[in-house]
């Protein structure tokens, strides 16, 4: 999730903007502040009172924040901004709107946020499912396989598409020696009763996701999800703000957006995320992206992660 660094100037006014939408409903809450004063340290302006920072019109922003890459992270955060509170308001939606259409950003979350506000939560969910990771997934699956590669994926989300012989594959995972990689996958599916591949739980695609979970050391609470999809967010190189907003969705405002999770409220921690979102950052690929985790599994753990280029929690 890197975008060009950012002049004090810059950095300045993008918070600036954030206490603006902050403000728009008529009260600046703590939670939104914190998440400000949390953009403020990643911004290296540790030293700056936010409480003192006046609101910014639009075209003063954007005639300091003239990259693209800018004014949309500016425009992301301040959406952020907007659920940290633990609802979005029409009022927040309409500033958030005015800026994106005065900074000329096309950011599809803008309209999902005006969904939300006005109580639309269905066709805000469906228009996220249209626009989501899966999305190339399915559309591999089918051009490769026909309906029989989409029904391995769609399959194990009802509990169907078993594949034994696959099950077996990753079951197996639990002879390897200690230490390594695939076996403390095996062990992370194992104690938390996820189900391999086969079983019918989960479809192979998803793998990566676990993977994630092991090779980064988050566990599956709450907090622990966050965590991960926030590190996600940071190796992802295609839309990884589609992350960060669901996340808040799923376990800030408890939204479910994931079939494998319930919806949990207040979970959405800046300092947390952050910290997540840093480290998943420093990866030298995107794991989601035709990763081959096979050749890895009978590797030690932490040389996967040294040539990966995790760093340490």
């Amino acid at each position: 999730m890197a975008s060009p660094a950012l002049s004090t100037e810059q950095a300045t006014a993008g918070l600036r903007a954030l206490v603006t939408v902050a403000g728009a409903d008529g009260e600046r809450s703590t939670p939104e502040l914190r998440f400000i004063e949390t953009a403020a340290k990643a911004l290296r302006l540790d030293g700056v009172d936010v409480s003192a920072l006046t609101p910014i019109e639009p075209d003063e922003l954007g005639r300091v924040l003239e990259t693209r890459a800018h004014r949309e992270l500016a425009i992301q955060a301040m959406i952020l901004t907007t659920l940290l509170d633990g609802h979005a308001t029409e009022d927040e939606a309409g500033e958030v709107e005015r800026f994106a259409r005065a900074l000329d950003v096309d950011e599809p979350r803008v309209k999902n946020l005006r969904q939300l506000a006005e109580g639309h939560t269905r066709v805000m969910w469906l228009d996220l499912a249209r626009r989501s990771f899966a999305r190339p997934i399915f559309e591999r699956a089918l051009a490769a396989n026909g309906l029989r590669g989409v029904w391995k994926i769609v399959g194990p989300m009802i509990g169907l598409a078993k594949d034994p012989d696959l099950a077996r594959r990753y079951n197996d995972l639990g002879k390897l020696p200690e230490g390594t990689l695939g076996r403390a996958y095996w062990e992370f599916i194992v104690l938390n009763e996820l189900g391999f591949p086969g079983e019918g739980v989960v479809a192979e695609d998803g793998v990566w996701h676990d993977m994630t979970h092991v090779l980064a050391g988050y566990g599956t609470d709450p907090d622990g999800e966050v965590q991960v999809v926030s590190f996600i967010a940071g190796y992802r190189r295609e839309d990884p703000f589609f992350w960060l907003f669901t996340i808040a969705l799923q376990f800030h405002l408890a939204i479910k957006v994931s079939p494998y999770s319930e919806g949990r409220t207040g979970h959405f921690d800046p300092p947390m995320v952050l910290r997540a979102l840093e480290r998943g950052a420093a990866l030298r690929r995107d794991l989601s992206d035709g990763w081959d985790y096979w050749p890895e599994l009978s590797r030690p753990l932490d040389d996967v992660r040294r040539d990966l280029g995790v760093p340490p929690p």
